[in-house]
């Protein structure tokens, strides 16, 4: 049963399991009735969804306009540098005004002056609409991706995928990124009962928020956690490698930027790493990969690649949270 109506999607910490079990259902149930050819343009008929960008975007913003055109809605997309944001009007006044137009609204904001500031927007915004919220990656979590990832994850392997090994590794990038995909992996392993290996390099611990919720969840899911800083030993009889570039909470940007250049060789994904997992493994990533600094091309390219079914799947989980959020027919 959907009890998610009228409710933000924020964090994966706010969810139940239940909900959470339901997103990813809905999501394959929305995918399998497009694959047969029916429509369900009645979920979300009329509705009128609004999508604030302050971050580029391009999975996120055409898998949800997309989306709701499938559903029968309607997304508009706004680059808060073109709103009256630009004038200094408060995020407060914006949500209450937009709550006023649509039934939904989705923020991506990130990479502001100090850690936290992006979340306490997209706080601020649902605290002042009355309409449903979607958190489409602040600077400490991105769960819409994390729904496609395990929607990705039980298709592959059905309902078992919780028990087995999944790794989600750091990989090099010359470029800083956020943590928000490993943490709300995090967070979706120790609600669900997964069986999750973190591996990454001294230095690139998740926030301790997501450390203690991990903690406090999984004694009543059965859900396990492994930390290495071996790459090659995370990689042994895995089967999902899930490669992700994300900066360091204890060393400052600039810094991290050189220190993480000794990693440069040794935490790239590679044919090695497939030889050592389980002969069924697939490799996730959620896109855009650096290639030949996060991955190689022939792990991209490879049999064991599954990033594009990954990248498809993101339409079907965001109807399904769209449709868990708004519909009225369900």
């Amino acid at each position: 049963m959907n009890t998610l109506r009228g409710k933000n999607f924020l964090s994966i910490m706010d969810l139940s399991k239940a909900e959470l079990e339901w997103l990813i259902d809905e999501a394959l149930y929305l995918k399998h009735q497009l694959d047969r050819g029916e429509r369900h343009d009645e979920l979300l008929k009329n509705k009128s969804f609004g999508m604030i960008f302050a971050n580029p975007s391009t999975r996120t913003r055409v898998s949800f306009e997309t989306g709701l055109t499938q559903l029968g809605g309607h997304a508009q997309f706004y680059n808060s540098t073109e709103m009256q944001l630009a004038h200094k009007e408060s995020w407060a006044d914006t949500a209450k005004v937009l709550s006023r137009y649509l039934n939904g609204l989705l923020i991506r904001i990130y990479d502001l002056p100090e850690l936290g500031m992006g979340r306490e927007v997209v706080r601020t915004v649902a605290e002042n609409a009355s309409i449903p919220v979607i958190n489409a990656l602040d600077d400490f979590e991105h769960p819409c991706q994390c729904i496609a990832d395990l929607v990705t994850m039980k298709e592959k392997f059905g309902e078992d995928f919780k028990k087995k090994k999944v790794v989600m590794s750091w990989a090099y990038s010359e470029r800083f990124k956020p943590a928000g995909v490993p943490q709300a992996i995090l967070a979706a392993a120790g609600l669900l009962g997964m069986n999750l290996t973190l591996a990454y390099p001294e230095g690139y611990d998740l926030h301790q928020e997501y450390m203690d919720y991990f903690n406090k969840v999984a004694p009543s899911s059965g859900a396990k956690l492994e930390i290495t800083h071996d790459l090659n030993e995370a990689s042994k009889d895995a089967i999902v490698i899930y490669a992700k570039s994300w900066g360091s909470y204890s060393i400052p940007r600039e810094e991290d930027l050189k220190y993480r250049e000794q990693f440069k060789d040794t935490w790239c994904v590679n044919d090695h790493h497939f030889e050592l997992a389980d002969p069924n493994a697939i490799y996730m990533h959620p896109l855009p990969a650096n290639r030949n600094q996060e991955v190689t091309d022939s792990v991209m390219d490879g049999p064991h690649s599954a990033v594009y079914d990954q990248a498809e799947n993101r339409l079907h989980a965001h109807k399904a949270i769209c449709v868990g959020l708004m519909s009225d027919k369900i």
